[in-house]
């Protein structure tokens, strides 16, 4: 397992001069709109990194409740403080009341498997802002790192029975070596699967991904 393996969903408060430490330009809109977000006290999300980026640089992403996007490109030293992925269990009171007992539940039942929930998205930005991203039609976006082949079956039979909702679920499985790949599409079994690492994108037959879980050392 590696040891930040849930760092894509991380997320990290600026410090005071954060600007200073800018790796690629912004437009000054979105800088100023970026400076006002640090301001009040509002983390963002660390991004997949892109070849070519150096160690100690971060890509972070500001998304704002009316779906705009900002990608800041820093180095750590803009870094006040990071924050790990958000548990799932800690969100739930920031979820539309309709949907919360599915949800505990749903955490519930994932833990009996041994296996916590992060989430990222909407729900998250939600949770971490008190600013309003969750809309009836969104879905929540969840992380699940199964250890062993025995929990990651199971989580994919739960997420398969629940995950049409309300609310409708996506997200990923963390593979034992860091990427991830979508949860839907690993119950699907397609022959080959789209996984995402820190940096790179690409495609991976199903019988390598499976066979991660079937290793000794993969817990």
């Amino acid at each position: 397992m590696p040891s930040d393996p849930w760092a894509r969903h991380g997320w990290v408060r600026l410090a005071e001069g954060w600007a200073e430490h800018l790796r690629s330009p912004l437009a000054a809109a979105e800088q100023a709109e970026a400076a006002d977000w640090c301001a009040a006290g509002r983390p963002l999300v660390i991004a997949r990194g892109r070849s070519g980026d150096e160690a100690g640089e971060l890509r972070l992403g500001l998304a704002t409740p009316d779906k705009r996007r900002i990608g800041l490109h820093v180095a750590v030293g803009a870094v006040a403080e990071r924050l790990a992925p958000l548990p799932l269990a800690e969100a739930l009171n920031s979820a539309p009341a309709a949907w919360q007992p599915m949800l505990v539940e749903l955490v519930r039942r994932a833990l009996d498997l041994g296996v916590a929930a992060a989430v990222y998205g909407s729900l998250a930005w939600q949770h971490r802002t008190g600013l309003r991203y969750v809309r009836p039609e969104s879905d929540i976006d969840l992380v699940f790192a199964p250890r062993d082949r025995w929990q990651l079956d199971r989580l994919l039979d739960l997420l398969a029975e629940t995950g049409d909702g309300p609310p409708r679920l996506d997200g990923e499985i963390l593979l034992p070596d860091g990427v991830a790949v979508a949860w839907r599409e690993l119950v699907g079994r397609p022959a080959r699967l789209l996984v995402k690492g820190p940096v790179e994108v690409g495609l991976r037959d199903l019988a390598s991904v499976l066979a991660l879980f079937d290793r000794k050392d993969a817990a």
